[in-house]
């Protein structure tokens, strides 16, 4: 018989409030809440801990219980076709007549922090670029041995450009990066599933980074409001 992992919310109650845990962490963040540390640390605890048993069932749902630690605004999406649009690579055209405006930020997080703004050629999707066959002028035929040559025309500036000296590429992004998306958990197959502890683990770590990066934007806006940090995360045995 399959094993089920119950996973319990640690308890906010006192003499002066009957609210629990999930409906103070579910209910508006105004003022934001001060057990959200509190939970957001048992549950990452949590989750890692039954990772190392191998409890796959109550990571994932230590996990989810993480995930809504913050509330809505920060929460991830769980969703195997969102991800994987959020993640292909795609082919890439740049046309050699316009320009477009790249930013980068440097020493981010920093004092000193500043974005840093450089033109590079238009990068334009493979998907918005239509090839024609352009008829060659008399002597142009002779040189290149054709009558027509490829060209296609930047949807961006309009102008033509010859595909056989464009440049083309696949985008790709580069780590770290957070899609605030992650695809569907994992399923182990019925009978000896050997690739599935690897295979939830990718999952599993791939899930805490988004959330955390999360945590990140959450705790830079509380600073922001509150002139200070939230008070430190802390395990439920830990003394204030």
């Amino acid at each position: 018989m399959k094993s089920i992992s119950v996973v319990s919310f640690p308890s906010t109650t006192t003499k002066d409030s009957t609210c629990s845990g999930v409906e103070e962490v579910m209910s508006s963040r105004s003022g934001y809440l001060p057990n959200i540390a509190q939970n957001f640390g048992y549950y990452k605890n949590l989750a890692v801990n039954c990772l190392q048993r191998k409890d796959f069932d109550g990571a994932r749902s230590a996990l989810m219980n993480l995930n809504t630690s913050l509330g809505n605004e920060y929460l991830v999406n769980i969703s195997t076709e969102q991800y994987e649009e959020a993640v292909k690579t795609q082919l890439m055209f740049q046309c050699s007549n316009c320009f477009q405006t790249e930013s980068k930020i440097i020493n981010e997080g920093e004092d000193d922090e500043y974005t840093k703004e450089t033109q590079i050629p238009s990068e334009i999707p493979d998907e918005q670029v239509a090839v024609f066959d352009m008829i060659l002028p008399l002597i142009a035929s002779v040189v290149h041995n054709s009558k027509t040559k490829k060209v296609w025309f930047c949807p961006k500036c309009k102008n033509e450009n010859n595909m056989a000296s464009t440049i083309k590429f696949m985008s790709e992004r580069q780590r770290p990066y957070f899609l605030r998306v992650v695809p569907d958990s994992p399923i182990s197959k019925r009978g000896l599933d050997r690739a599935f502890p690897h295979k939830f683990g990718q999952w599993f770590y791939n899930f805490l980074e988004e959330i955390t990066a999360q945590e990140v934007l959450y705790r830079k806006e509380y600073v922001s409001q509150h002139g200070e940090d939230m008070p430190t995360f802390k395990d439920t045995g830990d003394k204030a």
